[in-house]
């Protein structure tokens, strides 16, 4: 009896080792890079490839997600070498700067995983992306994009000029993301004729800066205190617009309410200033900014004091939010 138990013992041992050892023999466990990792396929005009490893499956996608922009910016740079040798000056380089940044932020969607291996700890993955159908998802949303500026810019054609500038600020930020994107165009398809949508952009921004050298600005106060106009007209000047005392397109108004107070020998100064901002007798703006000044030697340099203070509030509330209250 104990003979047949060991002999069945012994046999389910055998069975669960051969059962344990085809288990195994399974799992291949590569310990070499992947060709296809070492020597990435090259992209052409159909395809974009990206390679990536990581850790995780997940990063690893990304990081070739990451290697894809790589490559579409080396490409880039190849085919604008022409454009450095034939002109050495600070626009080509920055516009060389711009198309490659603009193409390492690239999102690709509707990838293709091509291959996955995993050695060790580490996942190898190949990704691809089809070239033509990127490009023209991204040239739909550069003529969406391009639609919606040149509306806003026809809106506008009868604006006062401190509203077109205003209304400008506003659009930059889209501006910025058309020119971007038409930078982004020309990286997925070298044939793109960015340089059209980028001098129209350019053009739109550079407008911001004509329409503020144009436009003068008065400044009036309801007191003899010049320091409160000189440094709101410091902080006009130094955002690039002009002042005048005469044949003003917009007119400031400075209101000051001072109250004037003595404690524990310290002369105090409260000041209450209002700035009216008004175009074509329209009020734009209203701001009401509160300061107090200190001295211990007169009013006058306690106001000295105030108004000091003043120029620090102005300076960090900015130059847009005195002028269009945004």
């Amino acid at each position: 009896m104990i003979y047949k138990k060991l002999i069945i013992l012994i046999t389910i041992t055998l069975i669960f080792l051969n059962i344990q050892g085809c288990s195994n023999s399974k799992k291949t466990i590569q310990t070499s890079l992947p060709k296809w990792y070492m020597n990435s396929p090259l992209n052409t005009s159909r395809t974009l490839y990206g390679t990536g490893e990581a850790n995780s499956l997940n990063e690893a996608k990304t990081n070739a997600l990451n290697n894809m922009s790589q490559q579409l910016v080396v490409s880039v740079q190849s085919s604008m070498n022409t454009i450095t040798k034939s002109s050495s000056n600070s626009y080509s380089k920055e516009l060389i700067r711009d198309i490659k940044l603009s193409a390492k932020k690239i999102t690709f969607s509707n990838y293709k995983v091509q291959k996955v291996v995993q050695s060790g700890n580490s996942f190898f993955v190949l990704l691809s992306v089809n070239r033509i159908k990127l490009f023209n998802e991204k040239q739909k949303e550069l003529n969406t994009l391009d639609i919606k500026i040149e509306t806003s810019l026809t809106n506008m054609q009868n604006s006062t000029k401190i509203e077109q500038i205003y209304n400008l600020e506003q659009l930059k930020p889209t501006i910025l993301e058309a020119r971007n994107l038409a930078f982004t165009l020309y990286a997925i398809n070298n044939q793109f004729d960015y340089q059209s949508y980028y001098s129209k952009y350019d053009k739109h921004l550079n407008n911001i800066n004509l329409l503020k050298n144009s436009l003068v600005i008065k400044l009036v106060s309801n007191t003899k205190n010049t320091m409160y106009i000189e440094y709101l007209k410091e902080l006009l000047n130094k955002n690039n617009y002009k002042t005048s005392t005469s044949n003003e397109d917009v007119l400031i108004k400075i209101s000051n309410n001072i109250r004037y107070s003595i404690a524990r020998a310290w002369q105090i100064a409260k000041v209450s200033t209002t700035l009216d901002v008004l175009a074509n007798n329209k009020s734009i703006s209203t701001n009401t900014i509160s300061t107090i000044g200190r001295s211990t030697s007169s009013k006058q340099n306690a106001l000295a004091s105030s108004a000091k203070q003043f120029k620090k509030k102005i300076n960090t509330i900015g130059i847009n939010k005195i002028l269009f209250n945004k």
